[in-house]
């Protein structure tokens, strides 16, 4: 191999290397600010951007989804199976 091409290889593994720890601490400064933001919210007693009509919301999609299993269950298993 020539000279020219070992260091080419060098230097591209190099910025390699760099965007690698670049975006790596790119995406644990973005973890920690959402992390502290978290913490600030929690500490205010309030949910992190969840209201009255999300809570609400998830309660009754649950409440479908398990009225939708109960009626999958009896007509799989149900009198009449």
């Amino acid at each position: 191999m020539s000279l020219r091409y070992m260091m080419s290889r060098v230097g591209a593994r190099a910025a390699q290397a760099v965007r690698d720890t670049v975006g790596r601490s790119a995406v644990k400064v973005d973890r920690a600010q959402a992390q502290a933001q978290q913490q600030s919210m929690a500490r205010a007693g309030r949910a992190p951007a969840l209201g009255r009509k999300a809570a609400e919301e998830r309660k009754r999609a649950a409440a479908q989804e398990e009225s939708l299993r109960t009626l999958m269950f009896l007509s799989m298993w149900g009198p009449n199976a």
